[in-house]
């Protein structure tokens, strides 16, 4: 779903409501559970591994992966971190599955198809509670490029995980240089 399709859908959803909203291609599940812990809409994001119960990833979860998928195939990676930047402008990341499952990480947590589908959930979450409808504010217009730019920041290789996962679990923002893109004009290969 393309993000417009995907604030519609996930605006619609009852309190506590649960919904599988997308499928990896190993099967991964990547579900919602509105919430409304922290504002009217929030929700939860889920995966359900096959053959493990549910749980709820954070950004954390998302940083450390795509740091590891860096360190073990710089250009595989360079690849994905390009298709993410589609999926913040808002483009459907079922679009991009087929391209990024054929990348390859000798190390990861989740497959990369996973990572464009839960990452645009968070992504939405972070509009919907620190956007104009939600009860808290952002200093990044719109808000999901907070989480963005945590992204670049994996992405640049500049610092190690712990720095920026530290800025992270903290609350405190990236450095400004990642509110914009770091691979400008770049293709896929």
């Amino acid at each position: 779903m393309k993000i417009d399709e995907a604030y519609s859908e996930l605006r619609r959803l009852k309190r506590r409501e649960h919904r599988v909203i997308y499928q990896g291609k190993r099967g991964t599940k990547i579900t919602v559970t509105r919430t409304d812990r922290i504002c009217p809409h929030d929700f939860a994001v889920g995966l359900i591994i096959p053959g493990r119960k549910e749980f709820f990833p954070t950004h954390v979860r998302l940083l450390f992966d795509l740091y590891i998928k860096r360190l073990s195939n710089k250009e595989d990676a360079k690849n994905l971190f390009i298709i993410f930047e589609e999926v913040f402008a808002g483009e459907d990341p079922e679009k991009f599955s087929s391209n990024v499952f054929n990348l390859k990480f000798p190390m990861q947590l989740d497959d990369p198809d996973v990572n464009l589908y839960y990452s645009q959930l968070l992504m939405i979450e972070q509009d919907f509670n620190y956007g104009p409808d939600g009860c808290k504010k952002s200093k990044f217009d719109p808000p999901r490029g907070f989480l963005m730019s945590f992204i670049r920041w994996v992405a640049s290789g500049n610092d190690e995980i712990d720095k920026i996962i530290t800025a992270a679990v903290r609350n405190y923002p990236p450095p400004a240089k990642y509110k914009r893109k770091i691979f400008q004009n770049c293709k896929l290969k």
